[in-house]
């Protein structure tokens, strides 16, 4: 997909007009590809403030899908959002839209798409008794249980591969002078 055709999906005239949660989610978890161009333009055009405050949101709610068991998927997801709304508060510099962009897409390529989570059905009569899903499906499967008879077992171990390392080395990199995105937590 490309930068007419995303803005389109997302009924807006440019980037400029993501100001939903939904906005976003969409372009998190939409089905369709959506070209690393396409984004870098888009987030080019959102304000920085704006772009933490939406990432913020999307990883508030979807930590809130984490299985209580699974600490460290829930620190993976923490920190991948963590450095995104770093990236998007740094947006002003040169390229900050750009890295964001790239790490957005590497972000959605794994969660949505190439991720494996290994879900077996604890009673395997009716149906399929194991199935292996990206992450985003495996969350939304242990969100709907409570909606249906079925339960599973989720194994996530295959799933946490991700490159954690270059968020670090890109926040490093950003002027120093930039404010810290957390500094304004109440530590009391």
């Amino acid at each position: 997909m490309e930068y007419e055709d995303l803005l389109s999906l997302l009924d807006i005239g440019s980037g400029r007009d993501i100001a939903y949660f939904e906005q976003y989610a969409e372009l998190v978890e939409g089905e369709d590809y959506i070209s690393p161009e396409a984004l870098a333009q888009v987030f080019e055009e959102t304000e920085g403030d704006a772009l933490a405050e939406l990432t913020d949101g999307y990883f508030d709610e979807l930590l809130e899908s984490v299985p209580d068991d699974e600490a460290e998927l829930y620190t993976l997801l923490q920190t991948i959002g963590r450095a995104l709304s770093g990236l998007a508060l740094i947006s002003e510099q040169d390229e900050a839209a750009a890295n964001y962009a790239d790490e957005f897409f590497r972000f959605r390529t794994w969660f949505a798409f190439e991720s494996e989570v290994r879900c077996e059905k604890i009673d395997p009569t009716d149906g399929e008794g194991e199935v292996n899903v990206p992450i985003m499906q495996a969350l939304a499967l242990y969100r709907s249980q409570h909606l249906s008879d079925e339960e599973y077992h989720y194994d996530f171990s295959e799933a946490l591969d991700y490159p954690i390392d270059e968020y670090a080395m890109l926040l490093e990199s950003s002027d120093g002078d930039e404010e810290e995105p957390y500094d304004d937590i109440d530590e009391t």
